[in-house]
């Protein structure tokens, strides 16, 4: 029989070591995410600044382009368009920041990003860049707004007899290579319009020499000449059309480093040198909130809001939680562009302000209007099939069936370091297809918003990768929980074993006194 004294040492040992470690347990998850947070904290040799610089996580571009089956029907007769949507075409995207300069006092970084493309033919399923396109031509739709808009009584018949002669070497649909539709740029006919009379037509304006060159030359000399108060936009001066451009930066961004907290880790403080936009003429909509959207700060909430800015959209815009979901092992929070986002304004009063040039010119569910940051031009991004959008849209097109699964935007978030695992962000152009001015080409077309190609950007961890989020996440929890249980369990073996002696010492002294 152990002494009293031993029983006593047994007993409170295992209360002290059942005590403490049911303390470790609860606190372990707050020493855990400050270890996180300092981590994450960006400086000049922070461990994280490599992949912050340059993303480990592969990224792809694909492009699903709609080919466009009934030209000559549409154009001549007002068909319905029926488009065969093609791809994907993907390419890899690789992105690098540089030009960095750290502002310590303010605890933000400034820095440029460029972004280059590079195709991935083993990902595209036999597509190849060369393939032709049949694509409704925006540069088309974008001349005959333009022209339709900037028609006055003093320069009607100037811009008609010019509208005239871009009538020949432009066509309202177009049939060009992939690449060079997306990337590489195909190019545009140059003009020399020699009209006489052109003084007495428009009194005052010096335009007998002519006009001739490149759509940007002629578009520069009417401006200077007076007879549109409109600069032509710069990426017309290489006299190419393109989606994309690659090898270039998207303007300078100033984000928080987390140095003077996390609470705002990676926040877009100002982008291009300004903390807010300037297209929309509204406070609420011109704010530029929240990160690029590859990262957030720790410690995720189901509860609350993700708010990211994209320059594509010229806006920011926010996302809520959906649903765990599994990326290779490591749990995540699914988070999606709730249907207010891009609800009818009629619907969501919240997306008036992005009704352009007022609200009597607000577009359906699901779409944008792009000309106050597109110079003017009529350009229209929406979900891909026009997801969540209004019925009538998806029925005036052929060859639209939104889904959920593919069409809709999503981020996978971790939630204790605010990485995003899997990314899908998907976005499609449109044009506005009208009968402009009753100009030849547009006079009997349909008036439907016209896609031209949907994008998905997506990225997600590898397996290697995911392995190492697990160990580095959820092997600490994994150790001190076995440690601790096991501890715990000695602590309370211990306890009992005491107990079971202590009952046992007083039952033999009391045998004792009888």
């Amino acid at each position: 029989m152990l002494p009293m004294k031993q029983v006593t040492i047994m007993t409170v040992i295992g209360s002290i070591l059942v005590l403490l470690c049911s303390i470790f347990l609860g606190v372990f998850p707050s020493i855990f995410n400050s270890i996180v947070n300092k981590m994450l904290v960006l400086s000049r040799d922070s461990a994280t600044l490599g992949d912050f610089i340059s993303p480990p996580v592969p990224i792809y571009m694909q492009f699903y382009l709609f080919h466009v089956t009934n030209p000559d029907d549409i154009r001549f007769h007002g068909a319905k368009p029926k488009l065969k949507q093609v791809g994907p075409y993907t390419y890899a995207e690789v992105r690098t920041k540089h030009n960095m300069t750290w502002n310590d006092d303010d605890g933000t970084v400034t820095y440029l990003q460029d972004k280059s493309y590079f195709f991935r033919e083993d990902m595209s399923h036999g597509l190849k860049e060369s393939d032709e396109i049949t694509t409704i031509n925006p540069i088309m739709v974008v001349l005959a707004d333009f022209v339709d808009r900037y028609r006055t009584d003093q320069n009607k018949k100037l811009l008609d007899l010019i509208w005239t002669e871009i009538e020949v070497g432009f066509d309202i649909f177009a049939t060009e290579a992939v690449g060079n539709t997306i990337f590489y740029g195909f190019d545009l006919p140059e003009f020399d319009f020699d009209f006489s009379n052109l003084s007495v037509i428009i009194p005052g304006v010096n335009v007998t020499e002519g006009l001739s060159g490149s759509l940007y030359d002629i578009l520069t000399k009417l401006n200077e000449r007076g007879v549109i108060d409109v600069e032509p936009p710069e990426s017309l001066r290489s006299n190419q059309i393109h989606f994309l451009k690659n090898n270039t930066d998207d303007h300078p961004y100033e984000v928080k480093t987390g140095a003077q907290g996390l609470d705002d880790y990676l926040h877009i403080v100002s982008w291009n040198g300004k903390s807010s936009l300037s297209y929309w003429n509204d406070e609420y909509c011109d704010q530029i909130n929240g990160t690029d959207g590859t990262q957030f700060p720790p410690q995720v909430s189901k509860d609350q809001a993700l708010y990211i800015y994209t320059s594509e959209l010229c806006r920011s815009l926010y996302l809520t939680y959906e649903k765990e979901v599994d990326v290779h092992g490591v749990t995540t929070y699914r988070f999606i562009p709730p249907k207010d986002a891009l609800e009818d304004p009629l619907v969501n009063p919240d997306n008036q302000c992005f009704c352009y040039p007022n609200v009597s010119y607000c577009l359906h569910a699901s779409m944008l209007n792009m000309a106050p940051c597109a110079f003017d031009a009529p350009i229209v991004l929406s979900t891909p099939h026009f997801y969540q959008g209004n019925q009538e849209d998806i029925d005036s097109i052929d060859g639209l069936s939104p889904h959920k699964e593919e069409h809709e935007t999503y981020l996978d978030i971790e939630p204790n370091t605010g990485v995003a695992m899997r990314a899908m962000k998907k976005m499609q152009l449109n044009v506005p297809l009208k009968r402009y001015g009753s100009f030849p080409s547009f006079k009997n077309v349909p008036e439907v918003i016209f896609p031209i190609v949907w994008v998905n950007e997506s990225a997600q961890i590898d397996e290697d990768t995911a392995s190492s989020v697990r160990k580095a996440l959820y092997s600490p929890f994994t150790i001190v929980d076995a440690i601790c249980g096991t501890l715990i369990g000695i602590g309370a073996l211990l306890i009992l074993v005491g107990t079971w002696k202590f009952i046992g010492v007083r039952r033999a002294r009391n045998q004792q006194k009888l």
